[in-house]
């Protein structure tokens, strides 16, 4: 992969960690405003619109790629669904966090990141509180929802950290970090791990 696509994939992380340091502010209560309810779907819409660039980051090589599952996906407001039309595509879309890498290879991370079944069920979540609410149903519990959100960041930062990916159409594995956003000064590093996979 050219290292144009490279610097694509890496401006979408960048990204990511813009929209993580926003959230942190939100849920910290350093931004916001006069009414709790708006502040909440601020960040539901923020959080969903982060798993949203995590989610399609791997298809940034192939503009084909990325063009049909959006047009499949596009009102689609379930993540299993999303992902499934993901996974037609890139079976490997999902980042692979990594506690250590070495010339031997990549250590897998054991816990504390945002896993793909969490990934859905957060998504799912968000959608519960960006959209209007059905008076007749029960409402969903908007502070409880709130008071995880610095939870999920952690998670998300996990995942994301050090992390390995396979770019749909590239043959090759890329190993990516991405300092937590408290470290701003950091810059976002990615390298090629394995040429002509498979």
């Amino acid at each position: 992969m050219n290292s144009k696509k490279r610097n694509k994939y890496l401006k979408l992380m960048f990204e990511c960690r813009k929209r993580i340091e926003t959230l942190h502010d939100l849920a910290s209560g350093h931004t916001g405003g006069p009414y709790l309810q708006v502040l909440i779907e601020i960040e539901a819409l923020q959080l969903r619109k982060l798993l949203e660039l995590i989610a399609f980051s791997s298809l940034i090589s192939y503009e084909e790629s990325y063009k049909t599952v959006a047009k499949s996906i596009d009102g689609v407001w379930k993540a299993k669904r999303i992902i499934s039309e993901l996974e037609k595509i890139n079976p490997n879309f999902y980042p692979l966090p990594v506690s250590s890498f070495t010339n031997d290879g990549w250590k897998k991370l054991k816990g504390g990141y945002l896993t793909k079944k969490q990934f859905i069920a957060l998504y799912d979540e968000c959608s519960t509180h960006i959209h209007v609410r059905n008076p007749y149903r029960i409402s969903e519990n908007s502070l409880a929802f709130h008071r995880k959100v610095p939870s999920y960041l952690e998670r998300i930062e996990c995942l994301l950290s050090k992390h390995i990916v396979s770019l749909v159409e590239d043959r090759e594995f890329l190993f990516v970090e991405v300092p937590h956003f408290e470290d701003s000064a950091t810059p976002l590093r990615i390298r090629c791990l394995i040429k002509n996979r498979g």
